[in-house]
């Protein structure tokens, strides 16, 4: 592939751009190896609870394995009746009592003869002085039409609504357990939850008392953050004033975050003083056993940058309570074991710093997107250089508009442009390299033709990373780190290389274009060919191949992945510094080798089935840089053990095939 020179130098200095920001990218993620294993308080209480256990000496257990925070959330109406610090009921049941205590049944007289709606108001009694004090405020500020009827130590107040809807009602944090784990050595993630008509000084007052102890993080309960929609500022500055992390909770789907109003804009606020929070909800833990929940903490902290685990304890139903915390304590020291082993320190997190790369910047690199797609368009039909330049000219310009009109999405296009331009780009230099290869008259032995597949190999897979390059620094900015924001359009990424090869491969190569002599030709004899029943049998196995590459890409993914691939996956990412793709080593770069081997043993009908299943390779890798909230290391790493171990199979699979065919040619000379 003969490039334009003026094209070429825009491409390199558009990298140079790439390779300074994947510097600063890498310097942002490196100081960020802390992670935090916190234990749900009122999950493991009720373990404790179940076994007759303190509740300190569960949590000393846990801290003992590696657990290193405890997540506490406000108490509700019914948590504190369920504890015995107030009464609660509705005002018709009081009614209905016959109250003899005399100083209580002054107060309860007066609410009685009250005109508030009986089937609309809640009553609750303090059972102390303490109590009081702690929940009157809070319980004034979230509710309507609240009164205080306290006198001679009874305590007494109502508020409008019925309990069955206000008993989780969250109103106030229990701090004697904020003190438990301060004494034990814990850090808090404290979990506050927001309620309407919130005040600047509730908010200040809230982060004033958790300064007083070891809150490390903040991960909010409930649909809103703490402050919205009028306060988010004065949270956000709270957050900056003691020090606090924001814990965003991925989804399910391993897809952004659990939508939480206002949680966007809160953590922009906070100058991105977040962390992502792995939590495996219920229902899915329910599906797995305990081994493969520990699987999936760690796949969240080592491939997709979770610092802060979230664990809940996982029951079987056919154990005890005792065995059941045997179980959840065995593996949770097994997995911070794992991810010590790994490089992360098990401490308070510390949140990556705010980076942008900015407008210039990103145009700047645009450019080269655009320059690497004028050279795809100009090896491939060839057009005049001012038809060539005008053609860049007005990429780069409407790079630089779609800028200024939507630049919300602008980062997004222009890295789904360097996805699609750069693998097609390398297997289109492929496909003129097995075009000389076929009309060449050389022999070659078989150790030239597996140092050639090798390193075509190499040649092209150093032309897709450069598209990997353009993806993983253009969206390189905090958002897309901490998946605010992500990566749009994969399955057109790994759609279009592959059509475009095929288009390139008629181009190129043709069919029985000594025959034939014309595309058109070509095209129609192809047309014509009969559909004899073993092109439908391949058809069908292309299909579905064609089926789990799809379903396998993006987060909504259908294909499934089989028991045994699992056991495999789970033994690699444990093993190697990051696992690389099967589609790549099992498939793909193995197919590349065949592929070479192919045109230079000039064997032309396996030109385009292998270089279809060449290209998914050279798409995948670039995929793999287009995970952002994968740290930059593990995706190199996952790229190069993909290609030694697709190479080796590679070259055990043309060794496998010379073999063969030496051996029929043997049999036919005897």
């Amino acid at each position: 592939m003969k490039a334009d020179k003026i094209l070429i130098t825009v491409l390199v200095l558009s990298l140079t751009v790439a390779a300074f920001t994947l510097y600063q990218r890498s310097r942002v993620e490196e100081p960020y190896y802390r992670v935090e294993l916190v234990a749900d308080y009122e999950q493991y209480k009720e373990l404790a609870d179940d076994m007759g256990m303190p509740m300190d000496h569960l949590l000393e257990e846990l801290r003992d394995v590696g657990v290193t925070s405890v997540a506490i959330k406000e108490e509700t109406l019914e948590k504190l009746r369920a504890d015995g610090l107030i009464s609660v009921m509705n005002l018709w049941e009081l009614m209905e009592q016959d109250l003899l205590r005399h100083p209580l049944n002054e107060v309860a007289s007066k609410i009685k003869g009250s005109d508030l709606d009986p089937s609309g108001t809640v009553v609750v009694f303090a059972a102390d002085a303490d109590t009081y004090r702690r929940i009157r405020q809070p319980l004034k500020a979230r509710s309507r039409a609240f009164h205080d009827w306290s006198e001679g130590g009874i305590y007494a107040m109502t508020v409008s609504g019925r309990y069955e809807d206000l008993k989780e009602l969250a109103i106030v944090f229990d701090y004697d357990k904020f003190e438990m784990a301060q004494e034990l050595g814990l850090g808090i993630t404290a979990r506050p939850s927001n309620y309407r008509g919130i005040t600047s000084r509730y908010i200040e007052g809230l982060f004033e008392s958790f300064n007083k102890y070891p809150v490390t993080s903040l991960v909010f309960d409930g649909q809103q953050v703490l402050g919205y929609p009028d306060e988010l500022e004065t949270t956000a500055r709270m957050i900056k004033k003691t020090g606090i992390v924001l814990g965003p909770i991925e989804t399910w789907m391993q897809l952004k975050h659990i939508k939480q109003l206002g949680l966007d804009s809160l953590i922009q606020l906070a100058d991105f003083r977040a962390a992502r929070v792995f939590s495996l909800n219920e229902e899915e833990a329910d599906k797995v056993s305990p081994r493969e929940v520990m699987d999936r903490w760690f796949r969240a902290v080592d491939e997709r940058n979770a610092r802060i685990v979230y664990l809940k304890p996982k029951l079987e139903e056919e154990k005890d309570p005792e065995d059941n915390f045997e179980t959840n304590r065995e593996y949770i020291e097994e997995f911070a074991g794992l991810i010590s082993r790994r490089g992360f320190e098990r401490a308070a997190v510390v949140p990556m710093r705010a980076f942008n790369i900015g407008r210039l910047r990103l145009l700047a690199l645009a450019a080269g997107m655009v320059a690497g797609a004028a050279i795809l368009i100009d090896d491939l039909i060839n057009i005049r250089k001012k038809y060539l330049y005008g053609f860049f000219v007005l990429g780069v310009a409407g790079c630089f508009g779609l800028q200024l009109v939507v630049p919300s999405i602008a980062d997004k296009v222009f890295a789904l442009g360097a996805a699609v331009v750069f693998p097609s780009l390398a297997m289109l230099y492929v496909l003129r390299y097995c075009e000389k290869a076929l009309k060449s008259s050389i022999q070659r032995d078989l150790k030239d033709i597996i140092c050639g597949s090798v390193l075509l190999l190499l040649k092209a897979s150093l032309i897709s990373l450069i598209g990997a390059a353009y993806v993983a620094s253009m969206l390189s900015s905090t958002q897309y780190l901490l998946e605010m924001d992500i990566f749009r359009g994969v399955k057109i990424a790994h759609i279009i290389p592959l059509l475009v090869f095929t288009a390139a491969y008629f181009i190129v190569i043709g069919y029985r274009r000594d025959e034939h002599r014309n595309l058109e030709r070509e095209l129609r004899s192809l047309m014509d060919t009969p559909l004899f029943v073993k092109y439908a049998v391949l058809l069908g196995m292309v299909a579905v191949a064609g089926y789990l590459y799809l379903g396998r890409t993006g987060h909504t993914a259908g294909a499934p992945i089989f028991g045994i691939e699992a056991h495999i996956r789970t033994f690699m990412e444990q093993t190697l510094p990051a696992r690389p793709r099967t589609k790549e080593f099992l498939v793909a770069h193995p197919a590349f080798i065949l592929l070479a081997a192919a045109a230079m043993t000039r064997v032309e009908a396996l030109l385009l089935p292998l270089g279809l299943a060449a290209a998914i390779g050279q798409v995948s890798m670039v995929n793999s840089f287009s995970h952002l909230r994968t740290p930059l290391y593990i995706s190199f790493y996952r790229t190069v053990y993909g290609l030694g171990f697709g190479i080796v199979l590679g070259v055990i699979g043309v060794l496998v095939m010379g073999g063969i065919i030496k051996f029929f040619a043997a049999h036919r000379r005897t």
